[in-house]
C-alpha cells in the first residue's frame, strides 16, 4: 500500500513539471494537499519536496523583460541575452538650388539600423557578443567578439570591436540624444570605428584608461590576386582615458581624452570597407556631402588624432562636448593635412528624469522614464530637449574639403525604457563646399528628422 501511494505521488508530482501544472499553484501545493488528504505521511512529502527542489535547481532558467530574452544556467555560470534594435528614419530637406553637378540629397525613409545580437557569460569570467545589422539594404558584422574579466577592475577584450577612441564614437546609437552624430564623427570614422584587434581596460568607480591595437574590419577587402607586397591592411592603434571629480546618483562632471593613430592598408581600404576620406553627409542616406576631402589618405599615409572631451550632468540638465584635431603624414612629398571639428551639447528632460551615465565606460547610456508610456493611468513617459552647435574644418595643404557649422534641435519623447521617437531640425550654415547655381556658396541647407525607434 505504501509502494502503491509513493507511485502515485511520483506521478503527480511529475506531472508538476509539465503544462498541466498550470492547475495547481506550484508542486509544493500539490504535495501539502496530498498529505492533508492522507495519500502522503509528513515524512514522505517532505522527501518528495526536498527531491522536487533538487530537480528545480539543476534546471536551466529562461524569462523575457525589458532586456530581451535571458537565458542562464543553475548556476549563472553561462548566460545569453538575446535582443536587437530598429532604427526607421524619415528626412527631408529644405534649401535654394545646388550647383557644381551636385545631385540633390534624397528625402525619404530608411531602416537606418536593424541589428540582432546574441551576448553573454561564458564560465562567468569569459563574455561575448555577437551583432549582425541589416539596415540600409546592406548586412554588416558589428560587435562580434569575445572578451575576459578576472575581476572587476579589469576587461580585455578581442574581435571585432569599437576603438578605444572618443566618447560619442563609444556611445550606443540607442542612446544618443540626435539621429546622428556629431561633425566630429566626419574625422574620426571610418578611421577609429570598428576593427578586430585586442583592448585593455583599467576602471575604477570613478575612472577608465582603455587602449589597444587594431587592423581593419571584418568586411575590409584586400586585394588577394596583386602582389604580396599590396596585400598588408591597415593598422591602428588608440587610447582613452576619462575620470569623473564629481559623481553622484544624478550629478557628475567628466574630463576625459583620446589619442588614436592609423596607416593605411595597401588596398586603400578601411575599417568595414570605407575608404580614407573625411566627410559627413547630410544624412545617412542623402548621399550629398556637405564636407568632403576625397582621398585624403592614401596607400602608405598615416593619420594621427586627438580629442578632449567634458561633460556634465547635474538633475535633468546635462552637457557634453569634444574638441578634435587630426593630421595626415604624407609619404609623397605633399606636405602634411590638418583637419579639425568640435561639438557642444545640452538636454534638458523636461519630465524632470536624470540621464543615465557609466563611469567605468566614460559614457551616457539610455534615458530611463520613470513614468511609462499609458494612456490608461494618465502618464506619458519622459519629453526631452536638445540643443547641439557643432563645426568641422577640411581645408588644408590646398585640399579644398570645405568647411560647415550646424545647430541642431530635437524634441525626444521616450515612452518606456525600450522605444522613443526623436523629431530634429538641423540647419547647416557657413558652408563653402556646396555652391549654388549662380557659383556663389550655399547659404544654408536645412534637415528635419524624424527617427522611431526600439531596442532591447
Amino acid at each position: 500500500m505504501k509502494l502503491k501511494k509513493l507511485t502515485t505521488a511520483l506521478m503527480l508530482t511529475g506531472l508538476a513539471g509539465l503544462p498541466l501544472a498550470s492547475f495547481a499553484d506550484s508542486t509544493e501545493d500539490l504535495v501539502n494537499a496530498l498529505v492533508t488528504k492522507g495519500v502522503l505521511t509528513e515524512e514522505e512529502g517532505a522527501l518528495l519536496a526536498k527531491n522536487r527542489t533538487k530537480e528545480k535547481s539543476s534546471e536551466a532558467k529562461v524569462k523575457m523583460s525589458k532586456k530581451g530574452i535571458e537565458i542562464s544556467s543553475a548556476d549563472d555560470a553561462f548566460t545569453m541575452q538575446i535582443g536587437g534594435r530598429l532604427h526607421a528614419t524619415l528626412a527631408e530637406h529644405s534649401y535654394g538650388s545646388l550647383g557644381n553637378n551636385e545631385e540633390d540629397p534624397i528625402d525619404g525613409t530608411e531602416i537606418r539600423r536593424a541589428r540582432l545580437y546574441a551576448k553573454g557569460k561564458l564560465y562567468k569570467k569569459f563574455g561575448y557578443m555577437a551583432e549582425v545589422d541589416w539596415g540600409g539594404d546592406k548586412v554588416g558584422v558589428k560587435d562580434f567578439f569575445g572578451t575576459y574579466n578576472p575581476n572587476k577592475n579589469w576587461e580585455l577584450t578581442f574581435g571585432n570591436q569599437k576603438h578605444a577612441f572618443s566618447m560619442e564614437v563609444q556611445e550606443s546609437s540607442n542612446d544618443i540624444m540626435f539621429a546622428e552624430r556629431s561633425l566630429v564623427y566626419g574625422i574620426s570614422v571610418p578611421h577609429f570605428d570598428r576593427a578586430v584587434g585586442i583592448n585593455l581596460k583599467a576602471m575604477g568607480e570613478t575612472w577608465n584608461v582603455q587602449g589597444g591595437l587594431y587592423g581593419d574590419g571584418v568586411t575590409a577587402s584586400i586585394d588577394k590576386d596583386s602582389s604580396s607586397d599590396q596585400r598588408h591592411e591597415g593598422k591602428g592603434a588608440a587610447i582613452r582615458g576619462t575620470w569623473n571629480p564629481i559623481l553622484e546618483k544624478d550629478r557628475m562632471v567628466m574630463v576625459g581624452g583620446s589619442l588614436g593613430y592609423r596607416k593605411a592598408s595597401d588596398s586603400n581600404e578601411v575599417n568595414n570597407g570605407k575608404d580614407h576620406k573625411f566627410a559627413y553627409k547630410t544624412t545617412n542616406f542623402s548621399e550629398l556631402s556637405v564636407v568632403s576631402s576625397g582621398t585624403s589618405l592614401e596607400r602608405g599615409n598615416s593619420f594621427k588624432m586627438g580629442i578632449l572631451e567634458l561633460a556634465a550632468m547635474n538633475g535633468p540638465f546635462s552637457f557634453q562636448s569634444e574638441i578634435s584635431r587630426g593630421t595626415v603624414e604624407r609619404n609623397d612629398g605633399k606636405p602634411d593635412y590638418d583637419v579639425s571639428a568640435y561639438y557642444a551639447q545640452v538636454g534638458w528632460v523636461l519630465t524632470g528624469e536624470s540621464r543615465t551615465y557609466k563611469a567605468t565606460d566614460g559614457e551616457f547610456k539610455r534615458l530611463k522614464p520613470s513614468k511609462n508610456f499609458d494612456p490608461d493611468k494618465g502618464t506619458w513617459g519622459a519629453w526631452e530637449v536638445a540643443l547641439r552647435h557643432d563645426g568641422i574644418d577640411l581645408d588644408d595643404a590646398n585640399i579644398s574639403g570645405g568647411e560647415a557649422k550646424r545647430m541642431t534641435l530635437n524634441l525626444n519623447w521616450y515612452l518606456n525604457e525600450n522605444m522613443r521617437l526623436l523629431a530634429g531640425y538641423e540647419r547647416f550654415y557657413d558652408l563653402n563646399k556646396l555652391k549654388s547655381d549662380d557659383g556663389t556658396d550655399l547659404d544654408h541647407m536645412d534637415v528635419f528628422q524624424v527617427r522611431a525607434q526600439w531596442a532591447i
